[in-house]
């Protein structure tokens, strides 16, 4: 076995190959014909060593992965074989980072090596393609010769969980604009004369303007999630970009204050306008909708050798918990449904821009969204 210390959460320590070559052997002798049932399923169907090592896989496991020699397979940790982004965040591997104890599949492993059924969610953000899955982890403690093992069986629930949570926001906004737009219209016509007919007008087109921008969104995320948005480059002002952002989410959120801090320096930035403008927005949506009228909400630029960063700040900090899952598709300090808008920033940002972004969160402090950019 052998030892690596390194570990913010669970423990580093593996299996050898010899060790790990003995438990394939002992798991072949105690299966028998449960061989055929695990292949006649259409789940991933994994056990794991004490370790957390893979020490079987049916054969839809590979053939998913796209893996051509699936015994590098053995010895690996399932997030590892799986390409989680938080997998090598710490040299220990799967498991050991503080990223991974907010992580449904480790818990359910840990859960069944203590001898008890457990069934959780897993979100998974891939590490090279951003490819977000979101699974359900379903595991059984086995024990064979005093040997702890646990059974993982995984489902991908990612299109149930994606329709859901597309449906509860788009709905949800769209509705809630769609009523407001209502009940401007039905003032104009009652009261074409109203002292404050200009003002419903105004209110009208503004309602209008962000159903058709909610409306796009959806749109367009859809398409960056298939590979099919088109990335059309322009030379970008980025003063104009963050006033004009500030401008659109001012009018949203006209009881709270934003102050826009720009950089002494001229620089033009050849990107793409309409997603950057996506990217700040979802940014300052989220610093909005966290922090109350009275706190002041901060968007500055400020320009880094060879590189632009945008900077988003508000006074409220994010618990430790939030901040090891953010970023992830579905999951949302808003509660249950939501959950798409830091998701998009950093798939847009990495995916498409070729820039990286970043949080930094404490109750000192506050929360500021860091997003940076090539000139």
């Amino acid at each position: 076995m052998t030892q690596n210390p390194v570990a913010e959460y669970i423990s580093a320590s593996r299996s050898g190959k010899d060790a790990i070559d003995r438990q394939r052997k002992l798991l072949a002798e105690y299966q028998g014909s449960l061989q055929q049932f695990y292949e006649a399923v259409c789940e991933i169907v994994l056990i794991v060593n004490a370790n957390r090592q893979i020490v079987f896989f049916n054969s839809i496991f590979p053939s998913l992965l796209n893996v051509e020699n699936p015994e590098t397979l053995y010895g690996l940790r399932p997030g590892e074989a799986m390409g989680c982004m938080h997998a090598c965040s710490n040299p220990g591997g799967c498991g050991t980072s503080r990223f991974c104890t907010q992580c449904g599949a480790v818990n359910s492993i840990l859960s069944a090596l203590n001898q008890k059924n457990d069934l959780q969610e897993c979100r998974l953000l891939k590490d090279e393609s951003l490819e977000a899955l979101e699974l359900l982890i379903r595991t059984t403690p086995l024990e064979i010769q005093g040997q702890m093992f646990s059974i993982v069986a995984i489902t991908d629930i990612s299109h149930e969980k994606r329709r859901r949570v597309l449906e509860r926001i788009f709905f949800h906004d769209a509705l809630n604009t769609a009523a407001g737009l209502r009940v401007f219209a039905q003032m104009l016509n009652e009261s074409p004369d109203h002292e404050n007919a200009q003002i419903f007008r105004q209110s009208l087109v503004s309602g209008i303007e962000q159903l058709a921008d909610e409306i796009y969104c959806q749109k367009e995320l859809l398409a960056a999630e298939s590979n099919e948005l088109e990335v059309k480059k322009q030379k970008v002002d980025p003063a104009v970009l963050v006033r004009q952002t500030a401008e659109i989410y001012q009018l949203r959120f006209p009881d709270h204050r934003i102050v826009v801090h720009e950089s002494a320096q001229t620089v033009t930035l050849n990107s793409d306008f309409r997603l950057l403008q996506r990217v700040l927005g979802n940014m300052l949506l989220n610093a909005l909708e966290a922090s109350s009228p009275e706190q002041t909400v901060t968007i500055s630029t400020r320009i880094i050798k060879d590189h632009v960063e945008f900077r988003v700040h508000n006074p409220t900090p994010l618990s430790k918990e939030n901040q090891l899952q953010l970023f992830q598709r579905s999951f949302s300090t808003k509660g249950q449904g939501r959950g798409l808008g830091t998701y998009s920033m950093k798939l847009l940002t990495e995916g498409y821009l070729n820039g990286w972004i970043s949080v930094d969160s404490s109750p000192e402090n506050g929360t500021a969204f860091t997003a940076t950019y090539p000139l």
